[in-house]
């Protein structure tokens, strides 16, 4: 009974410290990673210069909707701003959490 137990224990510790097992969909991070490349191709055809950042000059959009995107305020939005308006944006809030227009 004891080692029943013990077994019982061990493969419930395994559960809840497996990602797949704790309910994960393995389907899931292959998702995250392709959605992470769509974005990461989307903003390097953004990234005219190609110097890792978006420029007021480079972003063709509404001067309002890069304030938004410069999160720091820096006059560039670089992946990490850009990645974080767009899931923002996908969520149904404003795009980004920047400064309003400039």
């Amino acid at each position: 009974m004891k080692r029943m137990l013990a077994v019982l224990l061990v493969l419930a510790l395994c559960a809840a410290t497996s990602p797949l097992l704790a309910g994960a969909a393995p389907g899931a991070q292959k998702g995250k990673a392709k959605r992470e490349a769509k974005l990461k191709a989307n903003f390097d055809k953004l990234d005219t210069n190609k110097d890792g950042n978006i420029s007021r000059e480079e972003f063709k959009g509404k001067q309002k909707a890069f304030g938004r995107m410069d999160a720091n305020g820096d006059g560039k939005v670089s992946f990490d701003e850009y990645k974080a308006a767009r899931a923002n944006a996908e969520k149904g809030g404003k795009r980004g959490k920047g400064r309003k227009g400039q």
